[in-house]
């Protein structure tokens, strides 16, 4: 995919000409007007980006990489849909003297793969093939799911695997049957970053290293919050029933959905799965719930739950509040496994993605906090986390428990 450049100075005209994707960023951000051929060709042509920002008081550089963002996420997925036909080569590298996939989480994985070349070129130098396979995370885990089912020996795992979420680690019918044959090793630090202390987030086994943690955090539009109502603070707030039909989810987002269902199902059982089920509203992509509510007129979600990268978006809307649950963000995982048994040039890739670059890379660009223990992580004072803990991914198979929380999540609805 060739890169995604918008710059102050290019015009509005400019910017939805070359990258059409951020046509409906901007309508829904209060540029009404850029929806409007017309007025896109003719005003269009006389604004600048800077001067738009300017003039409606927002942010630059947030806008700007907001755009930016739409744009790679809608080709990315383009991109994945060839991936995941039927002809297309597998998501596994088949060759290779160090072979290397997974999934990448979308905000960051341009700048990932970037870095993760001069690596590929250094081995190369060496005489050292790199295969490479790192596909966006909106490949979703159902595709993922199927290419570890057809996988019968450790022989036929790449070498370096990277994903996010829990099902394709923790069923026993896909990754989880090589961690209990100690098939993975973890090379990652001997203690983690200090914003999780006292959340045992290290592999007891040492067989997984955890790189960073998606967190998932409340945005409230303000102005459906009727007088006297609070705002919700916690989880069990968002589960009570004057919520009902008010509250939009990640439904599509399958790693961080199905993290919110477990931790959920965990403390309120499927009571609390049919309960969240029974607030649903809508289904949205996060990227349109952090700029909808000028463009909903009251007629949105209350709350959304969304991945704290996109909280930068919603900084751009002044009837949206951010909130940091108070009994903490549910956490979705992001996971490196590297085989025991790889060549020794394996830990070399191994060592890219543990490295202070790559953390500083999740944390800043991807608001991703970083497990690495030298990372500054741009957090709230008050931010806590919730993590399912490793007693419990030991105790159950979530390949299992996560087909049962959807059934239960999707046959309840209305009648919780």
């Amino acid at each position: 995919m060739a890169p995604v450049t918008i710059t102050p100075e290019m015009t509005l005209f400019e910017i939805t000409e070359q990258y059409p994707e951020t046509i409906q960023v901007f309508a829904a951000n209060g540029f009404v007007q850029v929806a409007d051929p017309a007025k896109r060709t003719s005003h269009g042509k006389l604004v600048t980006l800077a001067q738009a920002m300017q003039m409606k008081n927002k942010d630059l550089e947030t806008f700007r990489q907001l755009l930016e963002g739409a744009v790679h996420e809608s080709r990315t997925a383009e991109d994945i849909t060839l991936r995941a036909a039927p002809n297309h080569q597998s998501l596994f590298p088949r060759t290779g003297d160090v072979r290397v996939a997974g999934l990448l989480p979308c905000p960051v994985r341009l700048p990932l793969l970037e870095g993760f070349a001069s690596v590929q070129n250094k081995l190369a130098a060496q005489g050292v093939e790199v295969s490479c396979e790192l596909a966006a995370a909106s490949v979703g885990a159902d595709v993922l799911g199927r290419e570890l089912v057809g996988i019968t020996s450790e022989d036929d795992l790449p070498h370096l695997f990277l994903s996010a979420g829990f099902e394709a680690f923790f069923d026993r019918k896909n990754l989880r049957r090589f961690k209990d044959q100690g098939a993975f090793v973890d090379r990652a630090w001997d203690h983690l970053n200090a914003a999780f202390a006292g959340y045992d987030l290290q592999d007891p086994d040492r067989h997984f290293s955890m790189l960073a943690v998606v967190p998932a955090v409340f945005l409230v539009d303000k102005d459906q919050i009727g007088e006297g109502e609070e705002i919700p603070r916690t989880w069990a707030d968002l589960l009570v029933e004057r919520f009902t039909s008010r509250v939009a989810l990640p439904v599509g987002d399958f790693d961080l959905f199905n993290g919110i269902l477990l931790t959920l199902w965990k403390e309120f059982g499927d009571a609390g799965v049919r309960a969240l089920a029974r607030n649903l509203q809508q289904s949205l992509h996060p990227s349109q719930t952090a700029g909808r509510f000028a463009a909903g007129r009251g007629r949105g979600p209350t709350v959304s739950v969304i991945p704290y990268f996109f909280s930068k978006m919603a900084r751009l809307n002044p009837q949206a509040e951010v909130v940091w649950p108070s009994d903490g963000a549910i956490i979705s995982p992001i996971f490196m496994l590297l085989r025991r048994q790889a060549p020794e040039a394996a830990a070399t890739v191994a060592d890219y993605f543990c490295s202070r670059e790559v953390g500083d890379i999740l944390a800043q660009r991807g608001l991703f906090p970083s497990c690495h223990p030298e990372v500054d992580n741009p957090l709230p004072p008050e931010a806590t986390f919730r993590w399912l803990g490793w007693d419990f991914v030991r105790e159950h198979d979530l390949g299992e428990l996560i087909p049962h929380l959807n059934q239960v999540f999707h046959t309840s609805g209305a009648s919780a």
